[in-house]
Protein backbone atom coordinates (compact mmCIF):
# COMPACT_ATOMS: atom_id res chain seq x y z
CA UNK A 1 0.00 0.00 0.00
CA UNK A 2 2.79 2.43 0.89
CA UNK A 3 6.45 3.13 -0.97
CA UNK A 4 6.95 1.75 -4.03
CA UNK A 5 4.65 -1.12 -4.50
CA UNK A 6 2.50 -1.40 -7.48
CA UNK A 7 -0.22 -3.18 -8.07
CA UNK A 8 -1.05 -5.47 -11.65
CA UNK A 9 -4.60 -5.54 -12.45
CA UNK A 10 -5.53 -8.53 -15.36
CA UNK A 11 -9.38 -10.59 -15.56
CA UNK A 12 -9.78 -13.88 -16.51
CA UNK A 13 -7.59 -14.44 -15.38
CA UNK A 14 -10.47 -12.35 -15.45
CA UNK A 15 -9.72 -12.88 -18.72
CA UNK A 16 0.19 17.73 -4.03
CA UNK A 17 2.47 20.02 -5.95
CA UNK A 18 2.11 20.41 -9.12
CA UNK A 19 -0.65 18.17 -9.48
CA UNK A 20 -2.92 20.30 -7.32
CA UNK A 21 -5.71 22.00 -9.02
CA UNK A 22 -8.14 24.07 -6.68
CA UNK A 23 -11.26 24.44 -7.21
CA UNK A 24 -13.51 26.88 -4.58
CA UNK A 25 -13.22 26.81 -1.23
CA UNK A 26 -16.52 27.64 0.45
CA UNK A 27 -15.89 27.92 4.67
CA UNK A 28 -12.55 28.25 4.48
CA UNK A 29 -11.80 24.38 3.52
CA UNK A 30 -8.93 24.78 1.18
CA UNK A 31 -7.65 21.51 -0.53
CA UNK A 32 -3.56 21.67 0.32
CA UNK A 33 -4.35 21.43 3.71
CA UNK A 34 -7.31 18.87 3.83
CA UNK A 35 -4.48 16.65 1.44
CA UNK A 36 -1.73 17.30 4.02
CA UNK A 37 -4.23 16.47 6.97
CA UNK A 38 -5.41 13.18 5.50
CA UNK A 39 -2.05 11.99 4.74
CA UNK A 40 -1.22 12.73 8.58
CA UNK A 41 -4.23 10.40 9.55
CA UNK A 42 -3.17 8.09 6.51
CA UNK A 43 0.33 7.52 8.52
CA UNK A 44 -1.66 6.80 11.55
CA UNK A 45 -4.41 4.38 9.77
CA UNK A 46 -1.27 2.51 9.13
CA UNK A 47 -0.12 2.04 12.02
CA UNK A 48 -2.97 1.02 13.94
CA UNK A 49 -4.56 -1.11 11.05
CA UNK A 50 -1.29 -3.16 10.43
CA UNK A 51 -1.45 -6.85 11.31
CA UNK A 52 -5.50 -6.22 12.37
CA UNK A 53 -7.60 -9.34 10.97
CA UNK A 54 -11.24 -8.55 9.48
CA UNK A 55 -13.80 -11.27 8.90
CA UNK A 56 -14.76 -10.04 5.15
CA UNK A 57 -18.11 -12.04 3.95
CA UNK A 58 -17.89 -11.98 -0.33
CA UNK A 59 -21.13 -12.10 -2.24
CA UNK A 60 -20.18 -12.46 -6.32
CA UNK A 61 -22.95 -11.82 -8.76
CA UNK A 62 -22.83 -12.17 -12.76
CA UNK A 63 -24.99 -11.71 -15.33
CA UNK A 64 -23.55 -14.69 -17.46
CA UNK A 65 -22.09 -17.98 -16.27
CA UNK A 66 -18.33 -17.85 -15.69
CA UNK A 67 -16.13 -20.88 -15.76
CA UNK A 68 -15.14 -21.30 -11.86
CA UNK A 69 -14.39 -23.69 -9.43
CA UNK A 70 -16.72 -26.00 -7.91
CA UNK A 71 -17.44 -26.73 -4.04
CA UNK A 72 -18.60 -30.20 -3.82
CA UNK A 73 -19.69 -31.74 -0.76
CA UNK A 74 -20.67 -34.70 0.65
CA UNK A 75 -18.26 -36.13 2.99
CA UNK A 76 -19.48 -38.72 5.85
CA UNK A 77 -21.92 -37.99 7.66
CA UNK A 78 -23.06 -35.61 5.23
CA UNK A 79 -20.30 -33.34 6.23
CA UNK A 80 -18.64 -31.40 3.44
CA UNK A 81 -15.51 -32.34 2.10
CA UNK A 82 -13.12 -29.44 1.97
CA UNK A 83 -12.64 -27.77 -0.95
CA UNK A 84 -10.01 -28.62 -3.57
CA UNK A 85 -9.90 -26.93 -6.68
CA UNK A 86 -9.65 -29.33 -9.48
CA UNK A 87 -12.74 -29.09 -10.73
CA UNK A 88 -14.10 -26.39 -13.04
CA UNK A 89 -18.10 -25.74 -13.65
CA UNK A 90 -20.16 -22.49 -14.73
CA UNK A 91 -21.77 -20.77 -12.04
CA UNK A 92 -23.08 -16.77 -11.75
CA UNK A 93 -23.12 -16.86 -8.00
CA UNK A 94 -20.50 -16.97 -5.68
CA UNK A 95 -20.04 -16.58 -1.70
CA UNK A 96 -16.79 -16.39 0.18
CA UNK A 97 -16.10 -15.84 3.89
CA UNK A 98 -12.26 -14.94 4.31
CA UNK A 99 -9.53 -13.34 6.72
CA UNK A 100 -8.66 -10.18 5.46
CA UNK A 101 -5.66 -8.51 6.51
CA UNK A 102 -2.46 -6.51 5.97
CA UNK A 103 0.85 -7.22 6.75
CA UNK A 104 3.93 -4.72 6.71
CA UNK A 105 6.80 -5.93 3.94
CA UNK A 106 10.21 -6.51 6.02
CA UNK A 107 12.14 -4.55 2.90
CA UNK A 108 10.06 -1.40 2.10
CA UNK A 109 7.02 0.38 4.08
CA UNK A 110 4.22 -1.52 1.64
CA UNK A 111 1.34 -2.66 4.00
CA UNK A 112 0.54 -5.97 1.73
CA UNK A 113 -3.20 -7.29 1.68
CA UNK A 114 -4.02 -10.86 1.29
CA UNK A 115 -7.58 -12.17 1.89
CA UNK A 116 -7.07 -16.45 3.39
CA UNK A 117 -10.36 -18.04 1.98
CA UNK A 118 -12.00 -20.33 4.68
CA UNK A 119 -15.19 -21.22 3.18
CA UNK A 120 -16.48 -21.52 -0.47
CA UNK A 121 -20.02 -21.67 -0.79
CA UNK A 122 -20.35 -22.95 2.62
CA UNK A 123 -17.52 -25.59 2.15
CA UNK A 124 -14.71 -25.09 4.51
CA UNK A 125 -11.40 -25.08 2.12
CA UNK A 126 -8.14 -27.16 2.81
CA UNK A 127 -5.43 -26.70 5.11
CA UNK A 128 -5.92 -23.08 7.69
CA UNK A 129 -5.84 -24.26 10.64
CA UNK A 130 -3.20 -21.44 12.24
CA UNK A 131 -1.90 -20.80 9.40
CA UNK A 132 -1.52 -16.96 9.75
CA UNK A 133 0.68 -17.83 13.10
CA UNK A 134 2.65 -19.70 10.69
CA UNK A 135 2.85 -17.22 8.15
CA UNK A 136 3.23 -13.57 9.78
CA UNK A 137 5.52 -14.60 13.37
CA UNK A 138 8.04 -16.23 11.88
CA UNK A 139 9.98 -12.84 11.05
CA UNK A 140 11.44 -14.05 7.64
CA UNK A 141 11.90 -12.04 4.27
CA UNK A 142 10.48 -15.64 2.91
CA UNK A 143 6.57 -13.97 4.67
CA UNK A 144 6.22 -12.02 1.53
CA UNK A 145 6.36 -14.76 -1.14
CA UNK A 146 4.53 -17.01 1.44
CA UNK A 147 2.16 -14.59 1.42
CA UNK A 148 1.91 -13.67 -2.63
CA UNK A 149 1.27 -17.44 -2.90
CA UNK A 150 -1.89 -17.46 -0.59
CA UNK A 151 -3.35 -14.18 -2.27
CA UNK A 152 -2.78 -15.91 -5.90
CA UNK A 153 -4.46 -19.65 -4.24
CA UNK A 154 -7.38 -17.99 -2.68
CA UNK A 155 -7.75 -15.93 -6.14
CA UNK A 156 -8.65 -19.32 -7.86
CA UNK A 157 -12.23 -19.74 -5.90
CA UNK A 158 -13.30 -16.18 -7.25
CA UNK A 159 -16.24 -16.18 -9.99
CA UNK A 160 -14.95 -16.66 -12.98
CA UNK A 161 -11.23 -17.05 -11.36
CA UNK A 162 -10.79 -13.83 -11.12
CA UNK A 163 -7.83 -12.61 -10.44
CA UNK A 164 -7.15 -8.54 -9.40
CA UNK A 165 -5.09 -6.55 -6.84
CA UNK A 166 -7.54 -3.83 -6.45
CA UNK A 167 -10.17 -5.79 -5.01
CA UNK A 168 -8.96 -4.61 -2.07
CA UNK A 169 -11.25 -2.23 0.45
CA UNK A 170 -7.68 0.27 1.50
CA UNK A 171 -6.45 0.66 -1.65
CA UNK A 172 -8.29 4.00 -2.71
CA UNK A 173 -6.74 5.61 0.49
CA UNK A 174 -3.14 4.79 -1.23
CA UNK A 175 -3.62 7.94 -3.25
CA UNK A 176 -3.12 10.17 -0.26
CA UNK A 177 0.34 9.16 0.55
CA UNK A 178 2.84 11.56 0.68
CA UNK A 179 4.76 9.49 -1.80
CA UNK A 180 1.85 9.40 -4.35
CA UNK A 181 0.10 12.68 -4.10
CA UNK A 182 2.18 14.38 -6.75
CA UNK A 183 1.05 12.18 -9.14
CA UNK A 184 -2.46 12.91 -9.34
CA UNK A 185 -4.13 16.23 -9.81
CA UNK A 186 -6.21 16.62 -6.79
CA UNK A 187 -10.01 19.21 -6.93
CA UNK A 188 -11.87 20.12 -3.88
CA UNK A 189 -15.64 19.29 -4.47
CA UNK A 190 -18.27 20.02 -2.41
CA UNK A 191 -18.83 19.19 1.19
CA UNK A 192 -21.69 16.04 1.72
CA UNK A 193 -24.18 16.29 4.57
CA UNK A 194 -25.07 12.87 3.76
CA UNK A 195 -22.14 11.84 4.49
CA UNK A 196 -21.19 14.06 8.04
CA UNK A 197 -21.10 17.26 9.35
CA UNK A 198 -17.56 18.61 7.66
CA UNK A 199 -17.14 15.90 5.09
CA UNK A 200 -15.94 16.75 1.72
CA UNK A 201 -15.41 15.37 -2.06
CA UNK A 202 -12.28 15.31 -3.00
CA UNK A 203 -11.74 14.30 -6.70
CA UNK A 204 -8.47 12.86 -8.41
CA UNK A 205 -6.95 11.95 -11.24
CA UNK A 206 -3.78 10.13 -12.02
CA UNK A 207 -1.58 11.90 -14.35
CA UNK A 208 2.30 11.05 -13.61
CA UNK A 209 3.82 7.36 -14.54
CA UNK A 210 4.76 5.25 -13.02
CA UNK A 211 1.13 4.33 -12.24
CA UNK A 212 -0.22 2.67 -9.05
CA UNK A 213 -1.82 0.19 -10.80
CA UNK A 214 -0.43 -2.23 -14.00
CA UNK A 215 -2.49 -3.73 -16.86
CA UNK A 216 -2.40 -6.22 -19.63
CA UNK A 217 1.54 -6.08 -20.69
CA UNK A 218 2.46 -4.25 -17.77
CA UNK A 219 0.55 -1.09 -18.94
CA UNK A 220 0.31 1.34 -16.73
CA UNK A 221 -3.38 2.07 -15.75
CA UNK A 222 -3.96 5.59 -14.51
CA UNK A 223 -6.38 5.76 -11.67
CA UNK A 224 -9.29 8.46 -10.98
CA UNK A 225 -11.75 8.43 -8.50
CA UNK A 226 -13.08 10.21 -5.41
CA UNK A 227 -12.40 10.78 -1.85
CA UNK A 228 -14.81 11.73 1.17
CA UNK A 229 -12.49 13.59 4.17
CA UNK A 230 -13.35 14.67 7.15
CA UNK A 231 -12.30 18.16 7.22
CA UNK A 232 -11.48 18.29 10.77
CA UNK A 233 -9.07 15.33 11.18
CA UNK A 234 -8.64 14.18 7.56
CA UNK A 235 -9.93 10.82 8.43
CA UNK A 236 -11.63 9.25 5.06
CA UNK A 237 -14.97 8.18 5.39
CA UNK A 238 -15.21 6.79 2.11
CA UNK A 239 -13.40 6.45 -1.38
CA UNK A 240 -14.09 5.58 -5.10
CA UNK A 241 -11.38 3.84 -7.60
CA UNK A 242 -11.49 3.46 -10.59
CA UNK A 243 -9.45 2.18 -13.71
CA UNK A 244 -10.13 1.04 -17.66
CA UNK A 245 -8.35 -1.02 -20.16
CA UNK A 246 -9.54 -2.28 -23.48
CA UNK A 247 -11.15 -5.93 -22.08
CA UNK A 248 -12.50 -4.44 -18.40
CA UNK A 249 -13.54 -1.15 -16.35
CA UNK A 250 -13.57 -1.69 -12.81
CA UNK A 251 -15.02 0.46 -9.97
CA UNK A 252 -14.22 -0.19 -6.65
CA UNK A 253 -16.32 1.81 -3.65
CA UNK A 254 -15.57 1.45 -0.10
CA UNK A 255 -17.40 2.39 2.96
CA UNK A 256 -15.72 3.20 6.56
CA UNK A 257 -16.87 3.70 10.23
CA UNK A 258 -15.47 5.24 12.85
CA UNK A 259 -13.62 2.42 15.26
CA UNK A 260 -14.11 3.79 18.71
CA UNK A 261 -11.56 2.07 20.23
CA UNK A 262 -8.64 2.70 17.40
CA UNK A 263 -10.30 6.00 16.45
CA UNK A 264 -9.54 5.27 12.99
CA UNK A 265 -12.03 4.80 10.48
CA UNK A 266 -12.04 1.32 9.37
CA UNK A 267 -13.39 -0.54 6.20
CA UNK A 268 -16.96 -1.86 6.83
CA UNK A 269 -18.38 -2.58 2.86
CA UNK A 270 -16.48 -2.71 -0.40
CA UNK A 271 -18.69 -2.68 -3.26
CA UNK A 272 -17.06 -3.30 -6.89
CA UNK A 273 -18.21 -3.38 -10.43
CA UNK A 274 -16.34 -4.89 -13.45
CA UNK A 275 -17.27 -3.86 -16.84
CA UNK A 276 -16.53 -6.56 -19.86
CA UNK A 277 -15.90 -6.23 -23.02
CA UNK A 278 -17.52 -8.58 -23.81
CA UNK A 279 -21.24 -6.64 -22.08
CA UNK A 280 -20.37 -9.17 -18.77
CA UNK A 281 -20.67 -7.57 -15.76
CA UNK A 282 -19.27 -9.01 -12.27
CA UNK A 283 -20.98 -7.01 -9.04
CA UNK A 284 -19.45 -7.93 -5.63
CA UNK A 285 -20.09 -6.73 -2.28
CA UNK A 286 -17.55 -7.45 0.82
CA UNK A 287 -18.59 -6.91 4.56
CA UNK A 288 -16.56 -6.51 6.65
CA UNK A 289 -16.67 -7.42 10.89
CA UNK A 290 -14.99 -8.79 13.99
CA UNK A 291 -11.97 -6.89 13.74
CA UNK A 292 -9.34 -8.46 16.09
CA UNK A 293 -5.78 -7.40 16.24
CA UNK A 294 -3.05 -10.59 15.32
CA UNK A 295 -1.44 -12.14 17.73
CA UNK A 296 -2.49 -9.94 20.44
CA UNK A 297 -5.03 -11.18 22.88
CA UNK A 298 -7.94 -9.09 24.22
CA UNK A 299 -6.23 -8.73 27.71
CA UNK A 300 -2.94 -7.73 26.11
CA UNK A 301 -2.10 -3.92 25.69
CA UNK A 302 -0.36 -2.94 22.01
CA UNK A 303 1.08 -0.21 23.45
CA UNK A 304 4.34 -1.28 23.99
CA UNK A 305 6.34 1.25 26.80
CA UNK A 306 9.08 3.02 25.13
CA UNK A 307 12.82 1.88 26.51
CA UNK A 308 14.05 3.70 29.68
CA UNK A 309 17.72 5.40 29.98
CA UNK A 310 19.42 5.91 33.09
CA UNK A 311 21.42 9.11 32.95
CA UNK A 312 24.65 8.89 35.19
CA UNK A 313 25.49 12.24 35.19
CA UNK A 314 21.88 13.57 36.26
CA UNK A 315 20.87 10.68 38.20
CA UNK A 316 17.12 10.72 36.44
CA UNK A 317 15.59 8.40 34.42
CA UNK A 318 14.34 8.97 30.91
CA UNK A 319 12.47 7.28 28.54
CA UNK A 320 13.62 7.24 24.92
CA UNK A 321 10.39 8.45 22.82
CA UNK A 322 9.77 8.24 19.02
CA UNK A 323 9.70 10.39 15.96
CA UNK A 324 6.22 10.61 14.80
CA UNK A 325 2.96 12.33 14.39
CA UNK A 326 -0.14 13.45 15.60
CA UNK A 327 -3.05 15.48 15.60
CA UNK A 328 -2.58 17.68 18.73
CA UNK A 329 -5.99 19.45 20.25
CA UNK A 330 -8.92 18.41 21.10
CA UNK A 331 -12.27 17.44 18.99
CA UNK A 332 -15.43 19.86 18.89
CA UNK A 333 -17.24 17.19 20.94
CA UNK A 334 -14.57 16.70 23.58
CA UNK A 335 -16.39 17.32 26.84
CA UNK A 336 -14.38 20.42 28.97
CA UNK A 337 -12.84 22.04 25.21
CA UNK A 338 -11.74 25.35 25.61
CA UNK A 339 -11.56 27.45 22.22
CA UNK A 340 -7.73 27.46 22.14
CA UNK A 341 -7.34 23.75 21.49
CA UNK A 342 -7.48 24.13 18.08
CA UNK A 343 -7.06 20.56 16.05
CA UNK A 344 -3.56 20.83 14.15
CA UNK A 345 -1.20 18.04 12.40
CA UNK A 346 2.18 17.89 14.47
CA UNK A 347 5.71 16.59 13.48
CA UNK A 348 8.00 15.20 15.72
CA UNK A 349 10.79 14.99 13.07
CA UNK A 350 13.43 13.08 15.85
CA UNK A 351 13.42 10.97 18.79
CA UNK A 352 14.15 12.64 22.18
CA UNK A 353 14.03 11.96 25.99
CA UNK A 354 11.73 13.10 28.39
CA UNK A 355 11.81 12.40 31.88
CA UNK A 356 10.35 8.82 33.36
CA UNK A 357 9.07 11.31 36.60
CA UNK A 358 8.55 14.86 37.36
CA UNK A 359 11.91 15.88 39.33
CA UNK A 360 11.36 15.22 43.21
CA UNK A 361 12.55 17.08 45.92
CA UNK A 362 15.36 14.70 46.54
CA UNK A 363 16.75 15.59 42.66
CA UNK A 364 16.30 19.35 43.31
CA UNK A 365 17.93 19.40 46.34
CA UNK A 366 20.81 17.75 44.79
CA UNK A 367 21.61 19.75 42.35
CA UNK A 368 20.12 23.27 43.75
CA UNK A 369 21.08 22.54 47.95
CA UNK A 370 17.74 22.72 49.09
CA UNK A 371 14.03 22.15 48.41
CA UNK A 372 11.65 24.92 48.37
CA UNK A 373 8.68 22.60 48.09
CA UNK A 374 5.56 23.15 50.44
CA UNK A 375 4.41 19.53 51.12
CA UNK A 376 6.52 18.61 53.67
CA UNK A 377 10.05 16.58 53.52
CA UNK A 378 8.31 13.60 50.93
CA UNK A 379 12.08 13.25 48.83
CA UNK A 380 9.88 10.93 46.54
CA UNK A 381 7.05 13.37 45.73
CA UNK A 382 7.93 16.14 42.76
CA UNK A 383 9.21 19.33 43.46
CA UNK A 384 6.81 22.16 43.41
CA UNK A 385 6.98 25.86 44.26
CA UNK A 386 9.44 26.68 41.34
CA UNK A 387 8.91 29.35 38.89
CA UNK A 388 10.25 28.70 35.29
CA UNK A 389 12.92 31.07 36.18
CA UNK A 390 13.75 28.28 38.77
CA UNK A 391 13.93 25.70 36.53
CA UNK A 392 16.17 27.54 33.85
CA UNK A 393 19.05 27.59 36.78
CA UNK A 394 18.66 24.12 37.98
CA UNK A 395 18.71 22.95 33.92
CA UNK A 396 21.10 25.37 33.64
CA UNK A 397 23.11 23.82 36.69
CA UNK A 398 22.77 19.63 34.84
CA UNK A 399 24.21 21.35 31.67
CA UNK A 400 26.95 22.61 33.79
CA UNK A 401 28.31 19.05 34.47
CA UNK A 402 31.29 18.41 32.32
CA UNK A 403 30.53 14.47 32.46
CA UNK A 404 27.17 15.38 30.67
CA UNK A 405 26.23 13.52 27.40
CA UNK A 406 22.89 15.08 27.01
CA UNK A 407 21.49 18.52 26.37
CA UNK A 408 18.46 19.20 29.14
CA UNK A 409 15.87 21.25 28.70
CA UNK A 410 12.05 21.82 29.24
CA UNK A 411 9.48 19.61 26.47
CA UNK A 412 7.83 22.24 24.30
CA UNK A 413 4.33 22.35 24.33
CA UNK A 414 4.14 19.79 21.58
CA UNK A 415 6.59 17.38 23.03
CA UNK A 416 4.84 17.49 26.11
CA UNK A 417 0.99 16.65 24.38
CA UNK A 418 2.97 13.71 21.65
CA UNK A 419 4.26 12.04 24.92
CA UNK A 420 1.11 12.52 27.05
CA UNK A 421 -1.08 11.11 24.43
CA UNK A 422 1.48 8.18 23.25
CA UNK A 423 -0.64 7.65 20.18
CA UNK A 424 -4.15 7.82 22.04
CA UNK A 425 -6.74 9.95 20.58
CA UNK A 426 -9.11 10.49 23.98
CA UNK A 427 -9.02 13.29 26.39
CA UNK A 428 -6.88 11.40 29.06
CA UNK A 429 -4.64 8.76 27.85
CA UNK A 430 -6.45 6.41 29.51
CA UNK A 431 -9.47 6.69 27.58
CA UNK A 432 -12.66 9.00 28.11
CA UNK A 433 -12.39 9.21 32.14
CA UNK A 434 -9.59 9.69 34.30
CA UNK A 435 -10.08 8.11 38.01
CA UNK A 436 -8.51 9.22 41.30
CA UNK A 437 -7.25 5.36 40.73
CA UNK A 438 -5.04 6.50 38.03
CA UNK A 439 -4.35 9.93 38.84
CA UNK A 440 -3.69 12.67 41.05
CA UNK A 441 -6.30 15.25 41.10
CA UNK A 442 -8.91 16.59 43.25
CA UNK A 443 -11.52 13.95 43.21
CA UNK A 444 -14.69 16.09 44.35
CA UNK A 445 -14.42 17.29 40.62
CA UNK A 446 -14.72 14.67 38.26
CA UNK A 447 -14.57 14.33 34.22
CA UNK A 448 -17.87 15.17 32.29
CA UNK A 449 -20.62 13.26 34.37
CA UNK A 450 -18.59 10.74 35.80
CA UNK A 451 -18.15 9.48 39.45
CA UNK A 452 -16.43 11.93 42.13
CA UNK A 453 -13.29 10.59 43.41
CA UNK A 454 -11.02 10.83 46.43
CA UNK A 455 -8.99 14.68 46.73
CA UNK A 456 -6.19 13.88 48.37
CA UNK A 457 -5.23 16.88 48.76
CA UNK A 458 -1.42 17.57 48.55
CA UNK A 459 1.19 15.71 45.96
CA UNK A 460 1.78 12.17 46.40
CA UNK A 461 5.37 10.14 45.32
CA UNK A 462 5.98 10.28 41.73
CA UNK A 463 4.85 6.91 39.94
CA UNK A 464 2.14 5.75 42.58
CA UNK A 465 0.01 4.93 39.56
CA UNK A 466 0.21 2.66 36.54
CA UNK A 467 2.51 4.15 33.90
CA UNK A 468 0.96 5.22 30.49
CA UNK A 469 0.94 3.50 27.26
CA UNK A 470 4.79 4.63 26.63
CA UNK A 471 6.46 3.66 30.22
CA UNK A 472 5.62 7.59 32.12
CA UNK A 473 4.24 8.46 35.29
CA UNK A 474 1.93 11.12 36.09
CA UNK A 475 1.16 12.78 32.81
CA UNK A 476 -1.95 13.30 34.02
CA UNK A 477 -2.28 15.41 37.68
CA UNK A 478 0.33 15.64 40.78
CA UNK A 479 1.70 18.38 39.47
CA UNK A 480 1.57 21.35 36.67
CA UNK A 481 4.54 20.81 34.68
CA UNK A 482 6.39 24.01 33.09
CA UNK A 483 7.14 23.57 29.05
CA UNK A 484 9.38 25.83 26.78
CA UNK A 485 6.71 27.83 25.09
CA UNK A 486 5.38 31.04 25.77
CA UNK A 487 1.71 30.92 25.18
CA UNK A 488 -0.06 32.09 21.95
CA UNK A 489 -2.80 30.69 19.46
CA UNK A 490 -1.40 27.67 17.18
CA UNK A 491 -0.33 28.22 14.25
CA UNK A 492 -2.22 27.07 11.35
CA UNK A 493 0.48 26.95 9.11
CA UNK A 494 2.04 23.29 8.54
CA UNK A 495 5.95 24.23 8.02
CA UNK A 496 5.63 25.83 11.72
CA UNK A 497 3.66 22.59 13.10
CA UNK A 498 7.11 20.90 12.30
CA UNK A 499 8.67 20.47 15.42
CA UNK A 500 6.68 23.03 16.99
CA UNK A 501 7.78 25.21 19.44
CA UNK A 502 4.74 27.50 20.04
CA UNK A 503 4.69 31.64 19.88
CA UNK A 504 8.07 33.44 19.88
CA UNK A 505 7.40 35.99 22.66
CA UNK A 506 4.51 36.44 25.36
CA UNK A 507 3.69 37.12 28.67
CA UNK A 508 2.96 33.25 30.19
CA UNK A 509 4.67 29.79 29.71
CA UNK A 510 2.19 27.22 28.93
CA UNK A 511 1.58 24.37 31.86
CA UNK A 512 0.75 21.04 30.96
CA UNK A 513 -1.23 17.96 32.96
CA UNK A 514 -2.96 19.15 35.77
CA UNK A 515 -2.41 18.24 39.44
CA UNK A 516 -3.66 18.03 43.10
CA UNK A 517 -5.44 20.47 43.31
CA UNK A 518 -7.50 21.26 40.34
CA UNK A 519 -10.66 19.22 38.94
CA UNK A 520 -10.16 15.99 35.90
CA UNK A 521 -10.86 18.26 33.35
CA UNK A 522 -7.83 20.08 33.95
CA UNK A 523 -5.33 16.93 33.54
CA UNK A 524 -6.75 16.23 29.81
CA UNK A 525 -4.32 15.59 27.23
CA UNK A 526 -5.02 18.90 25.40
CA UNK A 527 -5.82 21.28 27.88
CA UNK A 528 -3.69 24.43 28.08
CA UNK A 529 -3.05 26.18 30.99
CA UNK A 530 -0.34 28.93 31.87
CA UNK A 531 1.37 31.01 34.39
CA UNK A 532 3.32 34.09 34.20
CA UNK A 533 7.62 32.38 34.32
CA UNK A 534 8.10 34.50 38.00
CA UNK A 535 5.18 32.71 39.41
CA UNK A 536 5.58 30.24 41.74
CA UNK A 537 2.85 27.69 43.60
CA UNK A 538 1.91 24.16 45.67
CA UNK A 539 1.15 22.55 42.46
CA UNK A 540 3.76 24.42 39.91
CA UNK A 541 6.44 21.63 38.85
CA UNK A 542 8.18 20.06 36.01
CA UNK A 543 9.54 17.05 34.22
CA UNK A 544 12.91 17.33 32.34
CA UNK A 545 13.62 16.47 28.52
CA UNK A 546 16.61 16.04 26.86
CA UNK A 547 18.73 15.32 23.55
CA UNK A 548 21.73 13.55 23.25
CA UNK A 549 24.83 15.90 22.54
Amino acid sequence: MTGTHRFRFALLALGASAGLAVAAQPERVRLEPLLNRAAWYLDYFIDEFENVVAEENYAQDSNASLPTFIAVGGGRGGAPTPIVPTEMGRTRHRDLRSDFLLVKSPDTSALIPFRDVLVVDGIPVRDRQERLARLFLNGNKDAMAQAAQIREESARYNLGNLRTTIGNPVLGLSVLQRSYQSRFRFTLGKDDKSAGAGVWIVEYKEVESPAMVQGEAGRDLFAHGRLWIDALTGTVLKTEFAVEQPSVRAVVTTTFRVDDKSAIAVPIEMRELYTLANGYKVTTVARYGRFRRFAVSAGEDIHTPAPTFVDTASSLTFVELPAGRFTMGSASGEAGRNADETLHDVEVTRPFLLGQFEVTQQEWRAVMGASPSQNGNCARCPVENVSFFDVQQFLAKLNANPSATLRYRLPTEAQWEYACRARTTGPFSTGENLTTAEANYNGKFPYASFPAGESRGKTVPVGSFALSPWGLADMHGNVWEWTADWYGPYSESAAVNIDATGSVSGDTRVIRGGSFMFDANSARCALRYTHAPQDKGPSLGFRVAADRK
